[in-house]
């Protein structure tokens, strides 16, 4: 072997060991610098816990939206409750207004009515008890008066009962003005011997009614009357029936009072009684 070749194969070989302990180092660098082995346990672990802040995430979204809407809601509610109060007052002017225009109209031009009783009904009671709310509070018993007759009746209040009525005996039924009118007489006995209160009273038929009752059932006419109860004055339709065996000559069912006045079983004539003043003027000797 000549001296070039042995050199050479020496070089060659000196190559091939420097190669082997380089990548012999290299090796456990490259190894050092790759990540840790991720165990299946760790790797649910971790799935577990993302799923958690997921699901606590969603929760807190829909309370804060569940809190939202509650508070939309109340917002609603109230609303409503105002316009309610709104809706309320305005019914309760409309009718005193309607009732206002009535009797203007009644005095101008007096109905046909035939009242045993004289003057003009002006007085109202100076107070009139309202709750919060603004609705009329009444009492189980109050006074109420018939202006156009110009008569004060003690009525009883029930809520039980769907419609009025009005103690009516000597019923009539008659043709005026090609319209069908009735005309009865109606009449209250204070205790104590006081004199009664009495009139005839003459008005449409509105129409006719079967009233369902424990001892049968009743084929009863309904008029319209205005009343006064405290400082309210509105029409109501009254069914007539004879009420002699009963204590008050007046029932207000609930259609008189829904939506404007509430009941206190626990008080009666809370309203006060109406007042009659008598205008007539005095006749000459």
């Amino acid at each position: 072997m000549t001296s070039s070749k042995l050199i050479t194969s020496r070089l060659l070989v000196i190559s091939i060991f420097v190669v082997l302990v380089t990548g012999c180092q290299l090796l456990p660098a490259q190894k050092d610098n790759l990540p840790p082995a991720v165990t299946k346990e760790e790797l649910q672990l971790s799935s577990q816990t993302l799923q958690n802040n997921f699901w606590q995430g969603l929760e807190a979204l829909e309370q804060r939206q569940l809190a939202s809407h509650k508070q939309q809601a109340q917002e609603i509610r109230n609303l409503r409750a105002l316009l309610k109060k709104y809706q309320q007052e305005n019914l309760l002017f409309q009718r005193q207004h309607t009732f206002q225009i009535e009797q203007l109209g009644h005095l101008l031009a007096p109905d046909q009515s035939n009242s045993t009783a004289q003057g003009l009904i002006i007085n109202k009671p100076i107070t009139e008890v309202v709750q919060n709310d603004g609705k009329l509070l009444l009492g189980e018993y109050e006074w109420v008066l018939l202006p156009i007759q110009q008569l004060v009746l003690p009525a009883r209040i029930d809520s039980g009962a769907n419609t009025s009525s009005l103690h009516a005996i000597h019923l009539q039924q008659f043709e005026r003005d090609g319209k069908t009118w009735v005309r009865f007489e109606t009449h209250y006995q204070p205790e104590n011997n006081q004199p009664a209160f009495e009139a005839i009273i003459e008005a449409p038929l509105v129409r006719k009614v079967n009233i369902i009752q424990a001892t049968g059932s009743e084929n009863r006419p309904v008029i319209t009357l205005p009343i006064q109860l405290g400082a309210l004055t509105q029409p109501v339709e009254f069914t007539l029936t004879d009420r002699s065996n009963l204590t008050f000559p007046i029932l207000l069912g609930r259609r008189f009072f829904m939506d404007i006045a509430v009941i206190d079983v626990s008080q009666t004539y809370i309203q006060g009684k109406p007042e009659i003043i008598n205008n007539a003027p005095a006749e000459a000797e």
